[in-house]
């Protein structure tokens, strides 16, 4: 049986160490709910701001490119943009440890989609709320017409955080051709992706997602992504890389100009 995702853990991890900061770009108080003890020991440290700081500078010198700010900037964006869309339900794809339907306040029928695993590890430690529903899906080997079969077709918002990266390119292929058969006209889908001149490189964020078991095998040329929406019956709406991100939120420590996050409209 596959365990819960390490790549999970590490995005709660930054999560939960940005939650600490009096600077911070959102709070996120469950993240350090699904934290193994050690990590959660680096988050209780950090509430001290000399060692928070010196954590963070820790962890962007041991891996260069801007994982940590790189997974902060985008999960504020994403924040930003789900606010801006006020929709009638939202579905997280590949959720994590997302806890966006515990932590922002009135938020509409959640529906989070994740690989069992995870999912199950991720109900050990958050609290049960009625207005959020679990998928279990593995979207590598599983359609995602069939599981969200009957769900209602509503303007929806569709947050696909850190997760395309890691499917198949037939998986991300079929994704979007079946939320367009599942949601509303008009819905929006807010989803990242690596600039496919990056897979493969040599870096210490490479190495540790190889060795996590989680290696990157998916990405885009960001040019050619408004072309590959169109196909998919969306049309972009937007597109940054994380350091931009993270620039849009006056935050001057590494990101990295490969990680991307784009929103599109269903048509």
């Amino acid at each position: 049986m596959r365990t819960a995702s390490r790549t999970a853990e590490h995005v709660a991890l930054f999560r939960a160490l940005e939650t600490r900061r009096r600077d911070r770009l959102f709070a996120d108080e469950h993240a350090i709910r699904f934290l193994s003890a050690r990590y959660r020991w680096l988050v209780l440290a950090a509430r001290v701001p000399p060692l928070g700081q010196g954590i963070a500078r820790l962890i962007d010198h041991r891996y260069p490119g801007g994982p940590r700010t790189s997974a902060v900037a985008r999960t504020r964006l994403i924040d930003d943009l789900l606010a801006e869309a006020e929709p009638e339900q939202v579905l997280l794809l590949g959720a994590g440890y997302d806890s966006r339907a515990h932590r922002i306040p009135g938020m509409p029928p959640t529906y989070e989609v994740d690989h069992p695993a995870t999912q199950r590890a991720k109900r050990q430690h958050i609290s049960h709320r009625p207005h959020v529903h679990y998928v279990p899906v593995d979207l590598n080997s599983e359609s995602l017409a069939v599981a969200l079969d009957g769900i209602p077709a509503r303007r929806t918002v569709v947050i696909w955080e850190g997760v395309t990266n890691y499917l198949t390119e037939q998986a991300v292929d079929a994704t979007p051709r079946d939320l367009t058969t599942i949601v509303a006209q008009g819905s929006r889908i807010i989803f990242t992706y690596v600039d496919r001149a990056a897979l493969g490189a040599d870096t210490a964020w490479h190495r540790e997602v190889e060795k996590a078991g989680e290696p990157w095998t998916f990405g885009l040329h960001p040019a050619d992504v408004p072309g590959y929406l169109a196909e998919r019956g969306l049309d972009l709406e937007g597109d940054l890389s994380a350091k931009e991100a993270a620039a849009r939120y006056h935050r001057d420590e590494p990101a990295a100009g490969f990680y991307r996050i784009a929103w599109a409209v269903v048509r």
